[in-house]
């Protein structure tokens, strides 16, 4: 083969590039293995993506290169390529959840996986997934859109699977994460109407590094004891509102019976008390607002006010809500509340507004102390 006639193609560059952000996914993943025993699919579905991603790089270097070393070389390379293909996403399933499913169940959802990698097998010799020619060079066969559709199966699982589970995780944005999980979906469309390019692993592995990337910012601004933004995220929000001088309602909860309930029930069912108080907020706030937990057992909701917002409306639809869950609770909810709002057109600030919300909390407190007491 002549020098003029070696030609790079362009998804073997790209695929070079993108084994960079992958090993840096590793690497993150890797820090938090101790944290999560789920990141350890996490990271083997990204060995799994880089092992594509070298061996396409390889099959571009052989194609059409003469001799018996490189056509069996060749043969090896596609074996392995289509073989491997659907289980990037199978073990993506198995890090959302699906390792707690039975061996039955996991035996059966990997079964179209191990009937790909016969049907690779037996393509060296028959070629009904591809084969190379006599030029050394890559063909299609009949069957080769096996591996590609037993993954797009696969990756609808895992849309499916992440409905299923949206309301146990956290997440900023759960259409961006929708929107990275079809990444590689998309990208396997196109791949079977524009036959030259081959772009799917190197989507994949961009859709990994955005996952991780999602999960870790997920970690820093969220309380994943009660899945509502933490402290860090509040102080940031007040920061931002008040620079942007946008009027803003603040709503303060303190529970009162945290330290009686973890006393007499233990911490874990403190830790259901307080998970219990979050999606109350989330029931009763969510729409218009956004909460945060502040503290041990304090919590803030912002609410941007509109032209039909009323904070006493918001705030009753919240205690009726908590009345409604003390009918069948024990031990039951107890919390105290207080909000202002702050308007920058009257010469406050958020921080002299979030004060007078504290003390609103804090009366409310007393009279239900005193209340108590008569």
């Amino acid at each position: 083969m002549s020098r003029e006639e070696v030609v790079v193609p362009a998804y073997a560059i790209v695929n070079i590039f993108s084994l960079f952000p992958l090993l840096f996914t590793i690497y993150l993943a890797k820090r938090h293995v101790a944290g999560s025993r789920q990141n350890r699919y996490y990271i083997l579905a990204s060995i799994i993506t880089i092992v594509i991603l070298l061996l396409e790089i390889a099959q571009a270097a052989l194609s059409g290169r003469e001799g018996t070393f490189f056509l069996l070389i060749h043969y090896l390379a596609y074996w392995i390529n289509f073989s491997l293909t659907p289980a990037i996403p199978l073990v993506i399933l198995f890090y959302l959840g699906f390792s707690s499913l039975s061996t039955r169940a996991k035996v059966l959802l990997s079964l179209p996986v191990a009937m790909n990698v016969i049907l690779s097998v037996l393509s060296i010799q028959n070629g009904w997934v591809f084969t190379i020619n006599e030029a050394n060079l890559y063909v299609r066969g009949p069957l080769f859109l096996a591996a590609t559709l037993i993954s797009a199966a696969y990756y609808l699982l895992i849309l499916l699977r992440l409905k299923q589970i949206e309301k146990h995780i956290i997440v900023p944005s759960r259409l961006l994460l929708a929107m990275v999980y079809l990444l590689p979906i998309v990208s396997t469309l196109y791949q079977l109407f524009f036959n030259e390019e081959i772009f799917i692993f190197s989507t994949v592995a961009i859709a990994l590094l955005l996952y991780y990337l999602i999960m870790q910012e997920a970690s820093f601004d969220y309380d994943l004891q009660t899945k509502v933004r933490n402290r860090v995220s509040f102080e940031h929000e007040m920061h931002a509102l008040e620079q942007a001088k946008r009027p803003v309602c603040i709503f303060i909860f303190d529970m009162n019976n945290l330290k009686q309930t973890n006393d007499a029930w233990g911490h874990q069912e403190g830790d259901v008390l307080l998970a219990n108080v979050a999606e109350l907020l989330n029931q009763a706030f969510g729409s218009e607002g956004r909460i945060f937990r502040v503290g041990g057992d304090e919590f803030c909701v912002l609410v941007e006010p509109q032209k039909k917002t009323d904070c006493k409306v918001l705030l009753q639809r919240f205690k009726s809500l908590v009345a409604e869950a003390n009918e069948v609770r024990v031990p039951s909810i107890s919390i105290a509340s207080g909000y202002a709002c702050f308007d920058p057109t009257k010469g406050s600030t958020i921080s002299k507004t979030f004060h007078l919300a504290d003390d609103a909390m804090y009366r409310d407190k007393m009279e239900q102390k005193l209340k108590l007491r008569q």
